[in-house]
């Protein structure tokens, strides 16, 4: 039996709304006869409010006292959302329940007190010179080619598969070598007995090329046949290399094998004779040495880029996310031997975020190994040592790891995170599958993403082996970057609960395969009962972030950005690969899904194979696969960009928003950066693939009022596309060893709205008070710097 309940009212309150309610209602119906306003709820949530249950009975529900609960945030009241249901939060127009949080509770975030333990254990031998002790757990880091509690085991990575009659140097492999094989990263070089012992000999230039066998065919390299009477050639009027003087050869005094060249990272110049910084996470914070791409702390440091100080490192040089603080020192400290943890008080703000230190096979090993030196990188390093920023997409995953691991929300105290982030480099594994015997995907028959998946499940054993955070909450708390084209649709099953960083948010609602043209990355092949069946994205955990795109200080100091609607003359844009009907198109249909070939049959505005243009096409409106020598200024001076899809994600939804271009994104069930959190409907244009014949007469539709309002918006919103924080932290490294600031870094200076990292950040604070999941915790009491009525 259900009681009646006792309330008490305010019954002049009542009537008041009441009233208010019917006038409402007779507006409402008069102006908006099928959408709910916004009011209609606010004052439907106040009447609630205003009556306050005192008691309540009924079978299976026990009495419980409102009266005491924490105040509610009338947010709905104090942060109304506007026509497009967007509530603004600095410069951005965000979905309107975030928004208000947003602006109601991390506006007025406040730092608590927090201790971060600062380790004192010792790792055997003082992992004998030969990798990096981590003073938290005591366990050696080891540098490629060593292994053990104190890396004294030799491990010997060879370059060759095993030879067969055919194939003296074993079947082909980017490290296949004829010469010298250096055992401890699986890498080729001339050896001893040459002039340049140290020259690398890279893939082809060891083995006989082929001219080719028709004109414009490329030339062959034949695997089973070692050049080594040119490379070693002495004779100047032969194409040698590991005797070569480069100024001799400069001087075209004599010749040289054109397919060899300095891959390797470290070496710059034609013949590998310049030697240059390595490309290191956070080039180790100022703490150690890069080798090849693994950080060599310096004594009393410790971690990926050598950024966490243990008890042996002078306080003064302690990180920003360390400092200031309080040190507490235990009465019988031990001074000899193993010492003892230091408890260090700090001041931060949530969310706070533990970075697991993995072992190196997962991130520094695989830098350190690379056969390319631009591979799963977003810079390396001239003649003088100045930063070169690539164009490599997949930078972003070096980038945010860097940001993270320099934050000063980032945490050494596990029981107090609020996330964990699992830092694999998936960029690198994938670019790097087949580099070498000892990363063969052959057991993987071939499959990049088995392989990579494989890579995610090993790390997260050694995290429930090693560490106690997993079980808590089976992992809901913890982030996994996977930067690849597919993104997390082969997330091995066992990590699903996790919050997956993406640049493909594919739900699956749609496309519910393997959407990449190229076959080693395919996820269909990979077994369920590794993989699970899980969709590639779940919007309600998961989050899309902005591909990499090179700082460029000449867009910057132009503004295109900032380009006026008069100087927008082309009404639709998209410039890419438009498939096979073009010169050197994909001859795959299933490139794209099949979506840039539709457009480009509607709008081509370039000739096809065929000599034809598309049905539709029109004077502003462009769609070809033409290279435009001034890509940037074509998108400037546009109304709409195409965002559309390529073997996965691609970056046009970046390329469009940083030169203040609408997106007109068209790739149905597919998320694209932060667009379940960010009201789209304020900057960006969405039609389904079926609408695609109509797409110009969508565009010609809307009014001025709202281009214009939109092209205010990716205006606001341009700087979020940015990596601006791990930028930043490359020209403060850049002044603190050579003293100089770069033109691009005078340029980022300038900007002052939030970037990928703090939005990323405030998407975190607010999935951290209002994630369905957290509620249902029994929480340790924590300060969290917010009011209580925001928790």
């Amino acid at each position: 039996m259900i009681s009646i309940e006792k309330w008490r009212f305010s019954w002049t309150l009542v009537a008041t709304v009441a009233s208010v309610l019917t006038l409402v209602s007779v507006v409402h119906l008069f102006l908006f006869p099928l959408v709910p306003s916004f009011d209609y709820f606010t004052a439907r949530q106040q009447i609630q409010n205003s009556c306050v249950p005192i008691k309540e009975s009924a079978e299976g529900v026990t009495n419980r006292v409102w009266e005491n609960s924490p105040p509610q945030l009338n947010l709905d009241h104090r942060f109304p959302a506007d026509l497009h249901n967007a509530v603004v939060y600095r410069n951005a127009p965000w979905k309107a329940e975030i928004g208000r949080w947003l602006s109601g509770c991390d506006s007025v975030a406040k730092e608590v007190d927090l201790v971060e333990m600062i380790g004192g254990k010792s790792c055997k031998s003082d992992c004998s010179g030969q990798g990096v002790c981590n003073h938290e757990l005591g366990q050696c880091r080891c540098f490629h080619g060593f292994r053990g509690k104190g890396c004294s085991e030799r491990i010997h990575f060879q370059c060759n598969f095993p030879k067969t009659p055919e194939l003296p140097y074993g079947r082909w492999v980017v490290s296949i070598c004829p010469t010298h094989c250096d055992t401890t990263r699986a890498m080729c070089f001339c050896g001893e007995g040459t002039k340049y012992p140290n020259r690398p000999v890279a893939e082809a230039c060891g083995f006989q090329v082929n001219l080719p066998s028709q004109p414009g065919a490329p030339k062959s390299t034949d695997w089973a046949k070692a050049d080594l009477d040119n490379i070693f050639t002495t004779n100047g009027s032969k194409p040698g290399w590991c005797n070569i003087d480069p100024e001799e050869a400069y001087a075209l005094k004599v010749q040289f094998k054109e397919e060899c060249d300095c891959k390797y990272d470290g070496l710059l110049g034609q013949f590998c004779e310049v030697p240059v910084s390595s490309t290191c996470v956070n080039q180790c914070s100022g703490h150690g040495h890069c080798r090849g791409g693994f950080c060599q702390c310096d004594n009393g440091w410790y971690g990926v880029d050598c950024s966490i100080p243990s008890v042996m490192s002078s306080m003064s040089e302690w990180p920003q996310w360390l400092r200031p603080a309080h040190i507490d020192i235990p009465i019988n400290a031990n001074i000899t031997g193993n010492l003892v943890n230091l408890n260090a008080v700090v001041k931060k703000k949530r969310p706070l975020v533990y970075v697991y230190d993995l072992p190196p096979e997962f991130n520094s090993l695989l830098l350190e190994g690379r056969h390319y030196k631009l591979e799963c990188v977003n810079r390396i390093y001239n003649e003088k040592n100045e930063t070169l920023w690539t164009d490599m997409l997949y930078g972003s995953q070096m980038a945010f790891y860097e940001s993270i691991l320099a934050s000063p929300h980032r945490t050494l105290n596990g029981e107090e995170a609020d996330f964990f982030f699992v830092p694999v480099l998936d960029s690198c594994i994938i670019t790097r599958a087949d580099d070498a015997p000892h990363l063969s995907a052959q057991e993987h028959r071939g499959l990049r993403s088995s392989l990579t998946l494989e890579f995610y499940k090993k790390a997260y054993e050694h995290i429930i082996e090693h560490y106690p955070y997993w079980n808590r909450t089976s992992g809901r708390d913890h982030i996994w970057f996977f930067s690849w084209d597919e993104g997390a649709c082969y997330a091995p099953k066992e990590i699903w609960n996790s919050m997956m960083l993406v640049h493909w948010g594919n739900t699956n609602s749609k496309h519910n395969h393997s959407t990449t043209a190229y076959w080693a990355d395919n996820w269909d092949r990979i077994s369920s009962s590794r993989r699970g069946n899980h969709s590639c994205f779940d919007p309600e955990k998961d989050l899309v972030l902005p591909a990499w795109k090179a700082p460029d200080a000449f867009v910057l100091r132009s503004k295109l950005w900032a380009s006026p609607r008069e100087k927008r003359k082309t009404l639709f844009y998209f410039n890419g690969n438009l498939g096979s009907a073009y010169p050197n198109g994909r001859p795959e249909s299933s490139y794209s899904m099949g979506i840039r070939q539709k457009l480009a049959e509607e709008y081509g505005s370039s000739p096809n194979k065929e000599g034809k243009l598309g049905k539709q096409h029109a004077e502003d409106v462009i769609v070809t696969s033409l290279r435009s020598e001034n890509y940037h200024e074509d998108l400037s001076s546009s109304v709409f960009c195409g965002v559309l899809p390529g073997d996965g994600w691609s970056g046009r939804m970046e390329d469009s928003i940083l030169q203040g271009c609408i997106p007109v994104v068209i790739q149905d069930g597919i998320f694209l950066p932060y667009e379940n959190v960010l009201n789209y409907e304020s900057f960006v244009v969405r039609i389904s693939e079926d609408e695609i014949p109509n797409l110009i007469n969508i565009l010609r539709g809307l009014n001025e009022t709202e281009i214009q309002f939109r092209l205010a918006n990716v205006q606001k919103v341009w700087q979020r596309f940015l990596y601006r924080d791990s930028i930043l932290l490359e020209a403060k490294s850049q002044n603190a060893t050579f003293g100089r600031m770069n033109d691009w870094a005078v340029e980022f200076l300038k900007l002052r709205e939030d970037d990928v990292f703090t939005t990323l950040i405030q998407i975190l604070h607010y999935k951290l008070h209002n994630d369905p999941w957290r509620r249902e915790l029994v929480h340790q009491k924590k300060d969290f710097g917010i009011p209580q009525e925001c928790l």
